[in-house]
C-alpha cells in the first residue's frame, strides 16, 4: 500500500473518530442539564464552531479526497458543480473558523480585563447577533466568491482529480483580499492570544487576589480550564495562519504541485478541524463529565436492547 493510500485510510478514520466526539459534545452542549452551557457565550462560539468543523471535515472528503481516489469520478468529471460546492465550504468553513477561534480568544481576554462586565457584555443579543452575523456574512460572501470563480477538473502525475482554479487576474485578486482578510484576523487572534500568555505567566499573583477576594475555587478552576483551552485553540490558529501564508506565498503563481497542496490541505484541515473537541474534552471538566454519562447511558442502552 502506497503512503498516500494509507494517510487517506488514517485521515478517514480520524474523521470518524472526531466526527463522533464531535457530535457527543454537541448533544452535552444542546442538553439542558448544565445551564451554563447555554448563558456562557464561550460553549455557545464552541458549539458553533462543531457544526463549522464538522462541514469542513465532511465536505472535504466527500467532494474532494472521494474523486480524488476515482471513486464516483464520471459523476464528478461531468460538470464542474461539485467542485465548486466543495470550493464554497472549503473556503467559507476556514474563514467562519477564524471567527470562531477570534470569537473565543476575545471572549478570554474580556474575562480577564474586565471580568465584572464580562458575563453582562457577553450575554447581550446584539454582541452576540453582531458577532454572528459578521462571521457567516464575510465566510459566506468569500465561499461564493471562490465557487463562482473559474475553475476545471485537473489531473495530476499520480492519476488523482482535483478542482483547479484558473490562472487569471481576477484568481490572483481573490487569493490576495483572502489573504489580507485572513492576515488581519490572525494578527488580532494573535495580539488576544499575547494577552492570554501573560496573563498565564502571572496566573500565581492573580489567584492570590482571587482568593482574597472570596472567588470560589470552583468558578476559578472553571475560568482556568477555558483559559487554557483559548490558548490551544489560538495556538492551533496561528499554525494554520503559517501554513497558509507558506501556501500564499509559494503558489502566488501556481508553482507548487496541485497533488502536495492537496495533501497537506486534507492533513492540516483534519488537524485544525479535528484537534479542538479533543481539547475541550482534556481542559472542560464539565464537558468530560457530561460526555462519560451520556456514554455510559448509551451502553446501558445497548446492552439492555441486546439482553431484550
Amino acid at each position: 500500500m502506497e503512503f498516500r493510500s494509507l494517510l487517506a485510510i488514517i485521515s478517514s478514520l480520524f474523521v470518524f473518530a472526531t466526527s463522533t466526539v464531535n457530535l457527543l459534545i454537541l448533544a452535552v452542549i444542546l442538553s439542558r442539564r448544565r445551564p451554563f452551557y447555554h448563558s456562557c457565550f464561550f460553549y455557545v462560539i464552541y458549539m458553533v464552531g462543531i457544526f463549522i468543523d464538522l462541514t469542513s471535515l465532511v465536505s472535504s472528503h466527500l467532494l474532494a479526497l472521494v474523486p480524488s481516489k476515482g471513486i464516483f469520478i464520471d459523476v464528478f468529471l461531468s460538470s464542474t458543480t461539485l467542485g465548486r460546492i466543495f470550493l464554497f465550504f472549503a473556503w467559507s468553513t476556514r474563514a467562519c473558523q477564524g471567527f470562531t477561534n477570534f470569537h473565543i480568544a476575545l471572549n478570554r481576554v474580556t474575562a480577564i480585563l474586565s471580568p465584572f462586565d464580562h458575563r453582562k457584555i457577553w450575554a447581550s443579543t446584539c454582541v452576540r447577533g453582531t458577532c454572528f452575523l459578521v462571521q457567516f456574512g464575510i465566510g459566506i460572501t468569500i465561499g461564493v466568491w471562490a465557487a463562482k470563480s473559474d475553475v476545471y477538473w485537473s489531473q495530476t502525475s499520480h492519476k488523482s482529480w482535483y478542482i483547479q482554479f484558473v490562472d487569471t487576474r481576477s484568481t490572483h485578486i481573490f487569493f490576495r483580499f483572502v489573504f489580507g482578510g485572513i492576515s488581519f484576523l490572525s494578527t488580532l487572534t494573535i495580539v488576544a492570544y499575547v494577552v492570554l500568555l501573560l496573563h498565564l505567566r502571572s496566573q500565581p499573583v492573580n489567584s492570590e487576589r482571587h482568593q482574597r477576594r472570596g472567588t470560589r475555587d470552583g468558578d476559578m478552576k472553571n475560568e482556568q480550564y477555558m483559559l487554557h483551552l483559548a490558548v490551544c485553540v489560538c495556538t492551533l490558529e496561528i499554525l494554520y495562519y503559517l501554513m497558509y501564508s507558506y501556501a500564499f506565498v509559494m503558489n502566488a503563481n501556481f508553482e507548487l504541485d496541485l497533488e502536495t497542496v492537496y495533501v497537506w490541505y486534507f492533513l492540516v484541515t483534519d488537524l485544525y478541524s479535528g484537534v479542538p473537541p479533543f481539547v475541550l474534552l482534556i481542559f472542560s471538566t464539565p464537558i468530560r463529565e457530561d460526555v462519560g454519562r451520556l456514554l455510559s447511558r448509551l451502553l446501558h442502552r445497548k446492552r439492555n436492547t441486546r439482553t431484550n
